[in-house]
């Protein structure tokens, strides 16, 4: 068998397996041994289509990374879709007190000193497994 079949077999195997796994990098390293492939077509030895495959393979992976990250988004915090919801206060004593939300009894203080216990309270922030809460 000549080296290019060996590399573009290689190539559609890394490609096939890249399309169950959906992260790039196996397309990158198909990609890579396909031009090792051409490589070995044209006539270069093994030095330089392990060259190739590498410095393809290297450049890719670092390009792959560097689009990963730019294209990241912050992750979804779930703590955020507390914010702003209602508080049943269960007992309360200047500062802080005891709530009930989503059928648990949570630890709670007021995120200021103005913040009036007797109206309804909302959840201003979280700190812990404590609610800071808010008129």
């Amino acid at each position: 068998m000549q080296a290019y079949a060996g590399w573009w077999i290689l190539a559609a195997v890394l490609v096939g397996v890249e399309l169950t796994s959906g992260t790039f990098y196996l397309l990158v390293y198909g990609l890579a041994a396909a031009v090792a492939g051409v490589a070995a077509w044209l006539g270069a030895g093994m030095a330089a289509q392990l060259l190739t495959a590498a410095v393809i393979g290297v450049a890719g992976t670092l390009a792959l990374r560097h689009w990963k990250r730019s294209t990241a988004r912050p992750e979804f915090n779930v703590q955020d879709m507390d914010i702003g919801q209602t508080v049943q206060v269960e007992s309360w004593q200047g500062d802080r007190g005891q709530v009930k939300y989503r059928g648990a009894l949570w630890d709670a203080e007021v995120e200021s000193t103005g913040v009036d216990s007797t109206r309804p309270l909302v959840i201003r922030a979280i700190r812990g497994n404590t609610l800071v809460l808010g008129n």
